[in-house]
């Protein structure tokens, strides 16, 4: 199993829902092994990590929330905070607030 460690940026902007992150591999799952967020200008806004396939993405862990200004930051872990589903990609969904930069290092898992 190749096990490289590949990274992703996205800053989605408030009220976004299923902003791409990592786009799907056929065969594959997206397993985040860490990953930074960063609130924008004075308000906060939720962050949730999903499962991205046909239709609407399916949540793969809660709902975040830092401090306006403020980030959140998971560091490395080698199995992983969360997962996608096999063959779909990972995106975000941000809550009212303001624009939050979102960046990923994950590895490529067999389904």
């Amino acid at each position: 199993m190749d096990r490289s460690v590949l990274s992703a940026f996205a800053a989605p902007a408030a009220s976004t829902t299923d902003a791409a992150v990592v786009a799907a591999v056929a065969g594959k799952r997206i397993r985040v092994v860490s990953f930074v967020l960063n609130q924008g200008d004075t308000t906060a806004s939720t962050v949730t990590f999903n499962s991205k396939g046909a239709g609407a993405g399916t949540a793969i862990g809660p709902a975040l929330k830092a401090a306006a200004n403020g980030a959140i930051v998971a560091p490395f872990s080698d199995g992983g905070w969360f997962q996608t589903n096999v063959g779909e990609g990972l995106s975000v969904t941000t809550g009212a607030g303001s624009t939050t930069a979102v960046m990923v290092t994950y590895i490529l898992v067999a389904g």
